[in-house]
C-alpha cells in the first residue's frame, strides 16, 4: 500500500495592514484562531498577511490541487517555515546564568 503524505489545509487570512500594526487586536484573533485548529485536530496551518487592499481570506485545499500546483504550493510553504522558523526547536539554549564581558571592560552583566 502506497504511503500518501497528507498536507495541511492552508488558511491565509489577508488583513488590512494597520490594524496588524494593533497587537492587542491581531493577538487575541489569531490566538484564537490557532486555538481552534488545536483544539479541534484540524490538519491545518493559517497565515495572517498584511494588505492594503480587500480584506479575506483564502484557503489552499490540497486534496484538490492538481499535482504539479502542489510542488509550487510545497516551496512556497518551505519557504516560509523557513523564514519565519516555523516548527523549529531551539537546542543547546542553556539553563544556568550567562556572563558576558563588555568592550574589554571588567564590568560583567549576568543573565537572569
Amino acid at each position: 500500500m502506497e504511503d500518501i503524505k497528507q498536507h495541511p489545509l492552508v488558511i491565509v487570512f489577508y488583513l488590512d495592514r494597520e490594524m496588524m500594526k494593533q497587537k492587542e487586536i491581531l493577538q487575541p484573533f489569531a490566538s484564537s484562531i490557532n486555538q481552534m485548529i488545536i483544539q479541534k485536530k484540524l490538519n491545518a496551518i493559517a497565515f495572517f498577511l498584511p494588505t492594503d487592499g480587500e480584506e479575506r481570506v483564502e484557503c489552499i485545499n490540497p486534496v484538490i490541487v492538481p499535482k504539479d500546483e502542489m510542488e509550487k504550493i510545497e516551496k512556497i510553504l518551505t519557504d516560509i517555515k523557513t523564514q519565519f522558523a516555523v516548527n523549529e526547536t531551539f537546542e543547546n539554549i542553556p539553563d544556568e546564568d550567562i556572563e558576558i564581558e563588555l568592550n574589554n571592560e571588567d564590568e560583567k552583566i549576568e543573565n537572569e
